[in-house]
């Protein structure tokens, strides 16, 4: 009898690749966090002011929109794990939350040496192309399974809903800790109160439009579409 063939797993660069790649075919402007060898044309940006020396892997910059509202030239801050393993799902939920609270607390993010205020931070893996995180909700007809207005995987829906009661709770706590007189020299950290505050979640495919990028974001109405700068909503 004929031994089975291991499947094979990408690692998590030629994911980021995978995944850069996508974007950029879709019109959107990719950015590293170095100089990538393998994608020349990609930017680069830096992040300054955190102590753990963290950042995502990927920025990608297009228009946000949703219903009435549309977002132009917005940085999207990508966080990318290979979602084949339950680890790897739960290793990006904590990366997003550590973002978000870094930034809360003054992380900068610059391209070319000019500031940029961070839109989102998103959580993606290499089956973010099929339209879910996880690599087992593959098996899943996604329709009808989440209550709601639109076709949900059951692992990526929960994630997303989870990101967004984390970032509510983060926010609580720093605009509590904001009151507190002298807290910047307590904590050794600087609060940027007057900057906006980012939404956090997911990055898929769209449901029905393949060619599309949906972002299950924190802000109302909570599904936004992810486009190039020139594109025109329909």
């Amino acid at each position: 009898m004929a031994k089975s063939q291991k499947e094979h797993h990408l690692n998590e660069a030629e994911v980021k690749l995978s995944i850069g790649d996508w974007l950029t075919e879709l019109g959107l402007q990719v950015f590293d966090e170095k100089k990538n060898k393998e994608r020349p044309k990609w930017g680069i940006f830096k992040v300054s002011n955190v102590s753990r020396g963290k950042r995502p892997d990927l920025i990608a910059r297009g228009n946000i929109s949703a219903a009435q509202k549309l977002k132009k030239a917005t940085y999207v801050a990508i966080e990318i794990k290979c979602g084949y393993k339950h680890r790897d799902i739960l290793d990006g939920f904590d990366a997003i939350l550590d973002y978000f609270g870094d930034y809360l607390w003054g992380a900068e993010y610059k391209i070319d040496n000019n500031i940029i205020q961070m839109a989102t931070f998103v959580f993606a893996t290499f089956f973010s192309k099929e339209g879910f995180l996880f690599k087992e909700e593959g098996k899943f007809d996604p329709h009808r399974i989440v209550q709601g207005p639109w076709d949900a995987y059951p692992m990526t829906f929960t994630i997303s809903c989870l990101l967004w009661r984390q970032k509510d709770n983060l926010v609580k706590r720093f605009q509590t800790l904001s009151g507190i007189p002298k807290i910047e020299r307590k904590l050794r950290g600087v609060f940027y109160a007057g900057r906006p505050i980012p939404e956090i979640g997911i990055l898929v495919r769209h449901p029905t439009k393949k060619h599309s990028i949906l972002l299950m974001l924190s802000e109302n109405p909570y599904h936004w579409r992810f486009e190039a700068s020139g594109s025109q909503r329909s």
